[in-house]
């Protein structure tokens, strides 16, 4: 064999040993693209948003499962650029009888459980949410149907930096139709997000409630945040229809008085109508009207 050959040889040997692991892991694309035509208090215009997930697994050794979930995101005020800094951003999960681990931009302890009343797409006024974490730990079932999450955040990290530094613990209880958690943060600089809701499913019809609060730092009473939403839904065949109330108090002045409506159909394949509107009392600014098309994939 000519020496050349031999260096060919060794350079696709080494080259192989590179690509190898690629292919050891299971690789999917999936994504979303959603277009809304939108009528904001008489201003007119399009929002355009967009995501693409990409996700990978694979088996590492005695028993351990690791996976990796990167979203993409664009909007229409970007969307030739993408970008992975959006909630839920970019995460690597390791897995095994000690249950789960998110490490990256993962959601915090008391943002895992939350906004089950959040049906719209477009308008209506999202619930707040709790900022995110650099780790998630899942602990392995204790019960069935009991769900316990720990969360934590270091003062500053590349991914789920915006959370700062905290020490989060969630509680999620699902029986037959009826699902309820609780989950909160301690941060650092002595305030706390508690977050509690509940759930109740009876066929294609579902009741949400939901209740958020954000004490001072000084440990108070008194709120930053005190915010309660309830919500209805209701699935027949390949259409949804849904109804939510929000309201939301900062140092217990109303701010927010919001209730959405709104209809989804399901077109098949992937393809999703939607109409929704919303008002807010407290801001005119806010009341929306909505019809787009949203296409998973």
């Amino acid at each position: 064999m000519r020496e050349s050959q031999m260096k060919k040889i060794i350079a696709l040997a080494v080259a192989g040993a590179f690509v190898a692991p690629v292919y050891a892991a299971d690789i999917s694309v999936g994504g979303s693209f959603e277009w809304a035509y939108k009528d904001a208090n008489g201003a007119t215009s399009t929002d355009v948003d967009n995501t693409v997930s990409i996700k990978a697994s694979a088996e590492a050794n005695n028993g351990i499962s690791v996976s990796a979930d990167i979203n993409l995101t664009g909007n229409s005020t970007d969307n030739t650029e993408y970008n992975s800094a959006d909630d839920g951003g970019s995460s690597v999960t390791v897995a095994g009888q000690f249950g789960s681990v998110d490490l990256g931009d993962t959601s915090s302890a008391a943002d895992a459980f939350n906004a089950p009343a959040e049906y719209h797409k477009v308008t209506g006024a999202g619930a707040s949410t709790a900022p995110d974490a650099a780790i998630l730990w899942t602990l392995p079932t204790l019960a069935e149907g009991l769900t316990v999450v720990v969360s934590n955040s270091p003062d500053s990290t590349g991914e789920g930096g915006d959370a700062g530094a905290h020490t989060g613990m969630g509680v999620k209880y699902a029986t037959g139709p009826v699902a309820v958690s609780y989950a909160y943060n301690d941060n650092d600089d002595g305030s706390k997000i508690t977050t509690a809701n509940a759930v109740v499913t009876f066929g294609g019809l579902s009741v949400a409630i939901e209740s958020v609060e954000d004490d001072d730092e000084d440990g108070t009473a008194t709120e930053a945040l005190d915010e309660r939403s309830v919500g209805v839904k209701y699935s027949m065949g390949d259409a949804t229809i849904f109804a939510a109330q929000m309201e939301t108090k900062s140092n217990n002045v109303v701010t927010k008085d919001a209730s959405s409506f709104g209809v989804h159909y399901n077109l098949g394949g992937g393809l999703t109508f939607l109409a929704e509107t919303s008002t807010d009392d407290k801001n005119a600014d806010l009341d929306t009207t909505a019809v787009g098309v949203v296409f998973a994939f």
